[in-house]
């Protein structure tokens, strides 16, 4: 695109939604420092230099992008957002979909289902998020925790559930028709996004996911990664817990599970901001 743009002498533009390389070594599949991460890191650089506006999806990788040397005056921060008109609420109830997976939670009065919607790779920290349930778990028999996602990786996270002793309590399904994920928020009570500190990916990036859920007006609990703590003001719009820290997060789980009137207004906090 930058070689088409200057060969016409029109302005080109570069969105930095993401740092690839470090996504690349946070799913395992290269190494920090390694020829195809150097290389990439170089292309990169190399096109946020030459862009005529740099817009970036946070302030942490605006910082990244003014530490390879890119003009500041080219750099502006326009942040994710999502469509509201998808997130409309919709009459859910008859749907086969939405029938299947409430059926395969066994939900009973009183039960509160904890879920995540997106893809399961090591960057989404769903090990820490199983490990968090069977925490709280002993103290709340009644919590349920819902995946859903495509079919990659989801027999090693069961295999982590079943490890753990949340096998029975546990949903992973999908994938569902994108048109019926929206519906699906309806089977969630509380949000999680817990992605792991230790990666820059996860230190910079901010993901699509809470914003769908917060438009549905879910509670989020979030990893207070810098990223992160861009989208959500504690207690206030979201809730924040140390990132890796499953005890941390199961402690913020019972204490959401135990204020429902709480979570309502930080989710319709969320949906109103």
């Amino acid at each position: 695109a930058m070689k088409v743009a200057r060969k016409n002498e029109i302005p080109f533009v570069y969105e930095m939604r993401g740092i690839w390389e470090d996504t690349a070594v946070a799913n395992g599949r290269w190494k920090r420092w390694g020829l195809a991460y150097r290389r990439f890191k170089r292309m990169e650089t190399k096109v946020l230099r030459s862009a005529d506006k740099v817009y970036c999806i946070s302030e942490q990788l605006r910082n990244d992008a003014i530490n390879r040397g890119v003009d500041i005056k080219k750099i502006s921060v326009i942040r994710n957002a999502v469509n509201e008109e998808l997130f409309l609420d919709e009459d859910s109830e008859d749907n086969e979909v939405i029938t299947r997976i409430r059926k395969k939670l066994m939900l009973e009065k009183g039960t509160s289902v904890i879920g995540y919607i997106g893809s399961i790779q090591p960057l989404e920290g769903l090990d820490f998020l199983a490990k968090a349930i069977s925490i709280a778990k002993e103290e709340n028999e009644n919590i349920r925790l819902l995946i859903l996602s495509t079919k990659k990786n989801q027999d090693s996270l069961r295999e982590t559930c079943d490890n753990l002793g949340i096998g029975g309590i546990t949903t992973i399904t999908g994938p569902v028709e994108r048109k019926m994920i929206p519906n699906c928020y309806s089977l969630i009570d509380i949000f999680a996004v817990c992605r792991p500190p230790g990666f820059r990916v996860t230190e910079m990036v901010t993901p699509l996911k809470p914003f769908e859920a917060m438009a549905k007006g879910l509670p989020v609990l979030i990893s207070d990664l810098p990223a992160l703590k861009e989208i959500v003001s504690d207690e206030e719009t979201g809730i924040l817990f140390s990132a890796g820290d499953s005890t941390d997060l199961a402690g913020k789980i019972l204490d959401a599970i135990k204020s429902p009137e709480r979570m309502n207004e930080i989710g319709n906090n969320a949906k109103i901001g």
